[in-house]
């Protein structure tokens, strides 16, 4: 059940946004008659304003849908995609929810693209996955020029392979995902000369950051890598997934070369 819908005469309708970020009011598609032609942005079926018991807005198909890559998010996926989607804001940048390629070869949670026109993918994770799943959905988005972070609350093997953050679950059912595992200190704080090609980029000489074991946020977190603040230091793939190689420049999380190992 996404956080998007498409209304015919209006594009795409994002609950996330005041005015669904079509100069309407939630009102005017929610329990309303006639009923508004609202359609999944990834299947085109039927579908219809909602709102959560926790009171969080989203959209759902009218009839139950077994192959839309939109059905069946938990309430407590789309929460996190509100906060990712919220953090990138914050910091400047332009958030567009469950984007899809032209090509239809993937599906992005929240697709940033900051002011210069660099865009990142913010992928929350929160189901089980295998290494190959995620470093094959990872690939995708680097075969179109794409950086991209996950975000998981599990303890998954995939974390060191990829790009990632783990993040504590809210303490309360309408809790924010506010925190940080330590986990998070793979994403390392390092002299810009070091890894950046040619030169520093417009940040600077050195990349800021948290010391070790230092209590993060999301927000935080997720401002300091958007602006290439934090460069991610993953492990090689192992044999068993060598088909999956990855590629990024640490600065701006997109290029050709490879992930730094440990």
């Amino acid at each position: 059940m996404p956080l998007t819908a498409r209304l015919y005469g209006h594009g795409t309708l994002d609950a996330t946004l005041d005015g669904l970020g079509a100069g309407m009011a939630w009102e005017a598609v929610y329990r309303v008659r006639p009923r508004p032609m609202l359609v999944c942005t990834d299947c085109g079926l039927p579908m219809q304003a909602k709102v959560s018991a926790r009171g969080g807005r989203f959209f759902a198909h009218d009839r139950r849908s077994i192959t839309c890559r939109a059905a069946g998010e938990t309430e407590e996926h789309r929460s996190l995609k509100r906060a990712l989607a919220t953090a990138a804001r914050q910091a400047g940048h332009q958030a567009q929810l469950e984007a899809t390629a032209v090509h239809g070869g993937w599906r992005a949670d929240v697709l940033v693209t900051a002011p210069g026109g660099r865009r990142t993918v913010l992928e929350a994770q929160l189901s089980a996955a295998s290494v190959d799943d995620v470093l094959k959905r990872t690939g995708r988005y680097q075969d179109d020029d794409l950086g991209v972070v996950w975000f998981t609350h599990r303890a998954a093997r995939w974390l060191d392979y990829v790009p990632a953050a783990r993040v504590y679950r809210p303490a309360g059912p309408d809790g924010p995902w506010s925190r940080l595992h330590p986990l998070v200190s793979r994403f390392s704080v390092v002299a810009c000369a070091e890894v950046c090609d040619p030169r520093p980029f417009w940040h600077g000489a050195v990349h800021a950051g948290w010391g070790h074991g230092e209590e993060r946020n999301v927000p935080q977190f997720v401002a300091a890598v958007l602006r290439g603040l934090l460069v991610p230091r993953t492990r090689r793939v192992p044999a068993a997934h060598a088909g999956r190689s990855l590629r990024s420049t640490p600065c701006s999380l997109q290029s050709r070369k490879r992930w730094m190992p440990d």
